[in-house]
């Protein structure tokens, strides 16, 4: 697409340049490349745009007046998010009305409801695209890391487009509060909205509950507004949490509501739930289901998949078999056993709300002790903190208290903030460096403990206040179990 029919709306006399790449990035500048100058929170785009020339940049996309003189175009936007958005669906055919785009949207389970419903999908012979958390993945494929939830838009579209080029009939995608808030869904017409729960989480963003369910509601606004002409457009709600209530009333007589519970009577309720340290039983609408995650929150996970399905004309029996056929997903209760006497999870338990989870799932079966290794993230929402310690000493019978993703925020700023929910405590011990607190977990595990490391899951990195290094809580288990554990006689 040629660089005056693509910006035509913002600035005439253009070039004919055809514009082989649109980006954000500097570092992925090629010739003939538009360079999106974007100011972030850290990093303002603007001072990279000589990078940006220097490898072939086409135009410079601004909403801000530059005084600098640049030998391309410069094209000034009143929002950046909106130009960014409007820009890829263009470039890219507005690939996403082609396909069946699913979008998830709520606090928790977002992750664990997409690789479920992609894992039905295969079942059903059906060739899904996934964007979530952990990765982005194109019929099966991983193709890149999950710098965001949601892409960026221009990012997203690519994918979309990658999708549709591989065959894809379907995109399952997380939506984050913040995504629909910079507006990277722009442009995308929705057939499936689902909402899991809102929990307390984003506070530092949103500011409070009613915002952060504001921001949230924009999916399905996207469903009922007559701008979107996809067929057979639904929303699948969790009844059992109050704003899901709240949602499915707002919706009721505009749009298609598929409802699921564990205690009201809704479209997809489960009874007869069992579970163990291996998974959870249950029955929904009177068939038989097992599934390889643990704690009676997955069954809620399950029942938003299942819904799903059902809107795509999958059946029951068939959605039940991709249910059974997902064996976990990375660092949401992910257990690592090497053949320890003891078990041992890794969980993305970042908020309360999840880490209650996580101690849910694991009490009922508790005959040695619980060992928590945990912290909190740097620079966001502090209101959390104790009552995450309050959460780890209280569940815990040994609580290491270590970093999490400190970023340029003082550790010990951390910790005191984690004390003030626990200061009549005296099960935990502080050990700043992660990697010993993980070791210290292992060594100190006996015969039927449960050690659970949380806050970081499926991430192999840590977020320091001098940069970024890799670092993996699965790989640091592993390590540990092979030097403390593997070479006893247990």
């Amino acid at each position: 697409m040629k660089l005056n029919e693509l910006f035509s709306k913002y600035k005439t006399d253009l070039p004919q340049t055809e514009v082989k790449g649109l980006t954000q990035n500097s570092k992925e500048v090629q010739k003939d490349w538009v360079f999106f100058a974007v100011r972030g929170h850290t990093v303002d785009g603007h001072n990279y745009i000589p990078s940006a020339l220097a490898k072939g940049a086409c135009a410079i996309i601004t909403q801000e007046d530059l005084e600098e003189v640049y030998p391309v175009p410069i094209i000034k936007v009143d929002n950046i998010d909106y130009a960014m958005a409007d820009t890829a669906c263009a470039f890219y055919g507005n690939p996403s009305k082609d396909l069946t785009m699913i979008g998830i949207t709520g606090t928790k389970g977002k992750t664990s409801i997409s690789y479920l419903i992609e894992s039905i999908l295969f079942e059903a012979k059906h060739k899904p695209a996934v964007m979530g958390t952990i990765n982005y993945r194109v019929a099966g494929k991983k193709i890149s890391k999950a710098p965001n939830t949601t892409p960026a838009p221009l990012l997203l579209q690519n994918i979309i487009y990658q999708a549709k080029q591989n065959g894809c009939g379907e995109v399952v995608m997380e939506v984050s509060s913040h995504a629909l808030e910079y507006q990277r869904v722009r442009g995308i017409d929705f057939n499936i909205a689902v909402f899991t729960n809102l929990q307390r989480d984003h506070l530092d963003f949103h500011n409070t509950f009613d915002n952060y369910f504001a921001a949230k509601k924009k999916l399905f606004e996207n469903l009922i507004s007559p701008e979107n002409t996809k067929q057979k457009k639904s929303a699948v709600i969790n009844i059992d949490d109050p704003y899901g209530q709240k949602l499915a009333q707002m919706l009721e007589n505009k749009i298609k509501v598929i409802t699921y519970s564990l205690s009201k009577p809704a479209d997809f309720l489960a009874t007869n739930i069992k579970t163990s340290l291996e998974g959870v039983s249950f029955k929904v609408n009177g068939e038989s289901a097992k599934l390889n995650l643990l704690g009676e929150h997955n069954v809620y996970n399950a029942l938003a998949a299942i819904a799903v399905a059902s809107r795509l004309g999958i059946h029951i029996k068939t959605a039940i078999k991709g249910l059974a056929a997902l064996k976990g997903v990375p660092g949401r209760m992910e257990r690592i056993d090497l053949g320890q006497n003891f078990y041992l999870f890794v969980d993305f338990a970042y908020t309360n709300e999840a880490l209650l989870r996580a101690y849910d799932a694991v009490a009922p079966f508790k005959k040695g002790r619980i060992i928590t290794v945990l912290g909190c993230g740097g620079q966001r929402d502090t209101t959390k903190r104790p009552l995450m310690g309050a959460s780890a000493v209280k569940n815990s019978d040994l609580f290491l208290l270590t970093k999490d993703n400190p970023r340029k925020e003082d550790p010990n700023k951390i910790f005191a903030d984690i004390l003030n929910g626990m200061p009549f405590a005296d099960n935990f011990k502080i050990i700043p460096d992660r990697r010993e607190a993980i070791y210290e977990a292992v060594r100190l595990a006996k015969k039927d403990d449960i050690v659970i490391i949380a806050g970081k899951g499926h991430e192999d990195y840590q977020i320091l206040p001098n940069g970024v290094i890799h670092f993996s809580d699965r790989e640091e288990a592993e390590a540990a179990l092979k030097k403390y554990v593997l070479t006893k006689n247990i």
